[in-house]
């Protein structure tokens, strides 16, 4: 089972910031300060529903996947077993046909018999 909300915990990230006090928020010289707009709830509004798409498409691939799976492996059980009833019915077949020559051979009359 996946659990898809709520989303966990968004946690801030403290980059290039003096070591030893993050919340001075001085940066490390030559650090670059990016602005993002809009604001994270705008973002997280837009996102999510393209989140919740794609775990559901993600869902029902796997899904699919596993029905082809499934209907692989009984395609090949039944095709083995297909293959083995040809075998023993072929070699019933072979036994039943050499017992009929064998009884035709011993019903013939022998051909010193035959010839006079």
């Amino acid at each position: 089972m996946r659990t898809l909300l709520p989303v966990g915990e968004i946690k801030a990230v403290h980059a290039d910031l003096e070591e030893g006090a993050p919340e001075s928020g001085k940066l490390l010289k030559g650090a670059t300060e990016f602005l993002f707009e809009p604001g994270a709830d705008l973002v997280l509004g837009s996102l999510l529903p393209h989140y919740l798409n794609f775990q559901v498409y993600q869902i029902l691939l796997e899904a699919k996947a596993s029905e082809h799976s499934s209907r692989m492996v009984a395609m090949k059980n039944a095709t083995d077993n297909a293959k083995q009833l040809i075998k023993d019915l072929t070699l019933e077949y072979n036994k039943l046909r050499q017992a009929n020559i064998t009884r035709d051979f011993w019903k013939s009359p022998p051909p010193q018999m035959a010839m006079g």
